[in-house]
């Protein structure tokens, strides 16, 4: 899909070196601060583009809908369910796919001018350091 925008993280590696009963738990974490982090710092003007991260498991989700949530609360909500309940072989997907997302990302917003997942991204690099 063109419009398409997701990230991933691969944590394999670090997950490896932790002990295996810890390995969910983490991988939790650094999700939900990955998505929590991204609704957060989403420009809100309808809420559309907030209420739009998809959390989705071993596949990108690529829906587009006309949800709109201008808090986060709601699309936290729900993305955290869908993080709970995945199994810590499976991966974690976190995608926005509203048409103007790239443009968002690419600092098109006076609210976000770094955008949204390249920030996201430098807090989670600091988290494994």
């Amino acid at each position: 899909m063109a419009n398409a925008f997701s990230f991933a993280l691969d944590l394999r590696k670090f997950a490896d070196s932790i002990p295996e009963e810890l390995v969910k738990p983490v991988v939790q974490k650094f999700a939900m601060h990955a998505l929590s982090s991204v609704v957060m710092k989403s420009p809100v003007d309808t809420g559309r583009f907030r209420g739009n991260w998809n959390v989705a498991v071993n596949a990108v989700d690529y829906s587009v809908s006309e949800v709109t949530d201008k808090s986060g609360g709601s699309t936290i909500a729900k993305g955290v369910a869908t993080i709970e309940a995945a199994a810590p072989e499976q991966a974690i997907f976190i995608s926005n796919n509203v048409p103007y997302a790239v443009a968002l990302e690419n600092g098109h917003s006076k609210q976000a001018p770094a955008g949204v997942v390249a920030l996201t991204f430098a807090e989670l690099e600091s988290m494994t350091l």
